[in-house]
């Protein structure tokens, strides 16, 4: 992808200039293109909002199988509404009849950019940058979607005065959950980005959550040293890489940079073995919250660049893989995104490991061997072992509770909407079926206890959570009646609220009862936290979140 410095008029399939999308949106420029279209950067006629609108390419836009991918993009974002992710303002067909999205336009440079520019972040910056992308992602596995193309180029970061500001792009090859078991394939290839690809995708196994989990622990280890973590010069020696060796402590890549206990944390993070990884975000966001700072406040070198492996096109085989439904090769053009298309499509990736390393490709997919450690024992013996070892790493307070009690607390968690808690909890049954009979118990339990403790986690350390731990009647009352920054008579903060529930809750998804009250509760909670004097955020042991809503009353 390249930045269009020009001023150029998005041009229709047949030619002719069109000053005006849908009547509503006025073209500036082209911020670049991906595999399935062009991203430009547009102005919408009569508000002047800034909005980066997103088209399928011409030539799929008869392709049913294409229009229902650029559709599900639509469709995933509309899930993931969290402050910081782009957020989907529009969809439709223009008058030529090609299909577009707009996104909210954000500001600010990649971080691949800034990588490569000023090199390994100081401490804090990096956590902090990294426990904001944990955040979003945290919040899309709540519901459902898995994004499988976390990297640089996708976090877009801006700094002012208030510190720094992340958003997560391009949720563009992002899958429901329930259908993340089945292969995202072109022509025999796998779309992502080979240098963040987790193992499981390279072999086109059933993805979830802690593939993006590993991802992030690779961007991770980047900003902490400026290096990439598996350099390699050629797409095949790099998915040998992801799928054999394991991370490197940050002090190989960066000698100044020694600290085994960040070292650990990723190390399980970018497990091989998807059970090996903290089993979500929250897990990840506590050991990371956790880790003393070292103290790193300068940069370290610039970034490598990366080595251009990941082709855009599929690479012939002499062996072919087994056909696949094709689908769309998949690069960036997330919403605001100046950064270059790097890893699109990876070529038949498994097959060109396979076919380039001849007789040891057996040994590619076979686990790596497990360390067999003799430990000599003394007095006092060692405490019988937990009949669930999982459940050990949860509080008592969770860990005690009983398969209905978890259930419970499963089905009235107040970070997703109920509908969603109730497809949780029936997801975690179907899940748990596919363990041996003797574990099923403990791996349920477990899977139980884990969206419990997400649940306080998530409540307390993200502050456009704060709303879900009261009610909406109770956020409405104090909205009216507490002090807030802004000067506003009764009438002015009522006519906030009610723009609320016409622009925001009347359009959101809402599939059962309590869904409305879930998402009213976080508007509210996110207006009241943005809006409220310091004086009031402390009475209510609240944080101001990073993104507002920046409402205005109409009168």
């Amino acid at each position: 992808m390249r930045d269009d410095t020009t001023d150029p008029t998005a041009i229709s399939s047949s030619g002719v200039k069109k000053p005006l999308i849908a009547g509503r949106y006025e073209v500036e420029r082209r911020l670049g293109s991906g595999g399935m279209g062009t991203v430009y950067l547009a102005k919408q006629v009569g508000v002047g909002n800034r909005v980066a609108l997103k088209f399928l390419a011409p030539q799929l836009c008869h392709d049913e199988a294409f229009v229902q991918r650029f559709l599900r993009e639509a469709r995933v974002s509309l899930e993931v509404t969290h402050p910081g992710a782009a957020q989907l303002l529009d969809a439709g067909r223009d008058a030529d009849g090609q299909l577009y999205i707009a996104f909210e336009y954000v500001e600010g440079e990649d971080l691949r950019a800034r990588l490569e520019r000023d090199g390994a972040m100081p401490f804090d910056e990096a956590r902090q940058v990294a426990l904001k992308v944990a955040e979003v992602l945290a919040f899309a596995h709540a519901r459902g979607v898995v994004h499988r193309d976390v990297k640089p180029e996708n976090v877009r970061i801006r700094k002012d005065l208030a510190g720094t500001h992340v958003k997560v792009l391009d949720f563009g090859i992002a899958r429901f959950t329930q259908d993340a078991g089945a292969r995202l394939t072109a022509e025999g290839g796998l779309a992502g980005t080979p240098r963040y690809m987790a193992p499981e995708q390279i072999k086109g196994a059933a993805v979830d959550a802690r593939a993006d989990l590993y991802a992030l622990g690779l961007l991770v280890f980047e900003m902490m040293t400026g290096r990439e973590a598996h350099p390699a010069t050629s797409t095949a020696l790099l998915l040998l890489h992801q799928l054999q060796e394991p991370l490197p402590r940050l002090e190989d890549a960066q000698p100044a940079r020694d600290f085994p206990a960040l070292d650990a944390v990723l190390a399980k993070a970018c497990a091989k073995d998807p059970s090996q990884r903290y089993p979500d975000m929250a897990a990840f966001i506590g050991a990371l919250m956790a880790l003393p700072d070292p103290g790193w406040r300068s940069a370290g070198a610039p970034l490598r660049p990366a080595v251009e492996t990941e082709s855009k096109q599929p690479t012939a085989l002499a062996t072919p893989l087994p056909p696949q439904p094709p689908l769309a090769p998949i690069g960036g053009g997330g919403p605001g995104e100046k950064g270059r298309a790097r890893g699109l499509v990876v070529p038949a990736l498994l097959g060109l490991v396979l076919l380039l390393l001849g007789g040891v490709a057996a040994l590619l997919l076979r686990p790596p061997p497990v360390p067999v450690t003799t430990t000599v024992v003394t007095a006092p013996p060692p405490l019988a072992a937990s009949p669930c070892p999982a459940l050990d790493t949860y509080e008592p307070s969770i860990s005690r509770l009983s398969v209905p009690e978890l259930e419970e607390r499963v089905l009235k968690s107040r970070i997703m909407m109920p509908s969603q808690n109730k497809k949780q909890l029936e997801m975690l049954r179907a899940t748990v079926g596919n363990y041996a009979p003797e574990k099923r118990d403990c791996m349920y339990r477990s899977m139980l206890a884990g969206s419990v403790a997400s649940e306080q986690t998530m409540l307390k350390s993200v502050p456009e959570n704060w709303g879900q731990a009261h009610e909406v009647e109770e956020l409405r009352a104090w909205f009216l009646d507490v002090p807030l920054q802004q000067k506003w008579t009764m009438a002015q903060r009522q006519d906030v609220l009610d723009q609320i529930d016409s622009l925001f809750i009347a359009s959101l998804k809402k599939e059962g009862p309590g869904d409305e009250a879930y998402w009213q509760r976080m508007y509210y909670g996110i207006e009241l936290a943005c809006e409220a004097t310091d004086a009031t955020l402390e009475r209510f042991q609240a944080k101001r979140p990073s993104s507002c809503l920046n409402l205005t009353p109409r009168h």
